[in-house]
């Protein structure tokens, strides 16, 4: 039965980054809001401006990437939520490892400075979105029924049973992934010492002072750029609060989060491509989850990297802050990509940072830079 604790932890994790996402987002929304009053209330003459002059002289970080895209486009949804409330977690538990280590602190300090980090953001998240949920439950009327199904047109009508049915395909293919995840038939352990490392830190109350390999104290030190990876750290408190053991832990809880995760991110690259078709994006992702029952053969292909050892922080990079990362290139929220460059810092052990992160969004952004010159020279 420890699959259902594992499958509950998830949903508990997946929960408070979806609040913490959504806080997040509402937050970003009254902020930007606030802004370009702002800005128009300081400069009159911008006020009476053509929306389509303006859109002219829109500079590129306004306009996009490969195209200009549509407001519709750009939004924010539930499952930039989801990623926006996992990022801030990362962060939170960067903050409270590095200052664990470096001021030489137990782990159960750790634990607790993480814990309360997060009810501090938690709690005003929480109360905007119980303000969001109400003004929107107002503006829309809370017992305002939709149109019956008979006032649709036939077109309509099969358009609904086939996005539907494709809904349901794709639901199949990661169900099959979660019972594969929690079956624990695909756990990949070799050459890695994450549960190992966890369990270290649970029993020696302290954060890399034993080694999981000999049992002994640290004779030779450790890089401070290895020290600096929250990844352990986070999954002991994991473990902290729900009692489980490291290997549930890492081997079911967590790769079950990634693999949710992972396709809600590409969901939002689905969404930045095919913004008015349920239908392709529903069918980008079938063949996503396809793709990653194929490569799950092979070491190092994603489907492995997905469905073998989805705690490993090379893992999130690969299939969650990058395939993010490029929709929101997409989105042209240049900004926002500051976040997984972040975030890949924190958890995997690259080149001062320098990852693949950094890499996709520069050259992202230099191909959108060309595109538009491109297009302005053919005017």
């Amino acid at each position: 039965m420890n699959f259902i604790s594992a499958l509950l932890l998830a949903l508990c994790i997946l929960c408070l980054c979806s609040c913490l996402g959504g806080g997040a987002l509402i937050l970003m929304r009254l902020t930007g809001n606030f802004v370009i009053k702002g800005r128009r209330k300081g400069n009159p003459a911008h006020r009476g401006k053509d929306n389509a002059e303006r859109k002219n002289k829109a500079s590129f970080m306004r306009r996009g990437l490969f195209s200009e895209g549509t407001d519709k486009a750009q939004k924010l949804n539930g499952a930039d939520a989801l990623i926006i409330g996992e990022l801030i977690m990362i962060g939170l538990a960067v903050t409270a490892h590095v200052a664990a280590v470096f001021t030489r602190q137990s782990f159960s300090d750790c634990v607790t400075l993480f814990s309360g980090l997060l009810v501090v953001l938690l709690l005003p998240a929480a109360v905007l979105l119980i303000i969001q949920g109400i003004s929107h439950a107002k503006s829309q009327g809370v017992f305002q029924k939709n149109k019956a199904d008979s006032s649709l047109p036939d077109k309509a009508k099969r358009t609904d049973i086939v996005e539907r049915i494709f809904a349901g395909i794709f639901a199949v293919l990661v169900l099959g992934q979660l019972i594969f995840i929690f079956g624990n038939a695909g756990v990949y352990t070799q050459g890695d010492m994450t549960v190992e490392t966890v369990a270290a830190f649970l029993e020696t109350d302290g954060i890399y002072l034993v080694n999981p390999m000999t049992g002994q104290a640290y004779t030779a030190g450790m890089p401070s750029r290895i020290k600096i990876l929250c990844l352990p750290s986070l999954y002991g408190i994991f473990c902290s609060w729900s009692g489980l053991e490291p290997d549930i832990v890492v081997s079911e809880a967590v790769p079950a989060l990634i693999l949710i995760s992972s396709y809600a991110a590409f969901s939002c690259i689905g969404r930045s491509l095919f913004t008015e078709n349920r239908r392709n994006r529903y069918c980008f992702l079938i063949v996503t989850a396809l793709l990653m029952w194929a490569g799950s053969y092979l070491y190092g292909m994603d489907g492995f990297q997905l469905l073998y050892c989805g705690y490993r922080g090379v893992t999130i990079r690969n299939l969650i802050l990058i395939p993010y990362l490029v929709s929101l290139c997409l989105r042209k929220r240049w900004k926002s990509t500051v976040l997984c460059i972040l975030a890949e810092a924190g958890i995997v052990w690259t080149f001062y940072g320098m990852g693949a992160c950094i890499l996709t969004a520069a050259g992202l952004f230099a191909a959108g830079r060309q595109t538009l010159n491109d297009k302005q020279k053919k005017k």
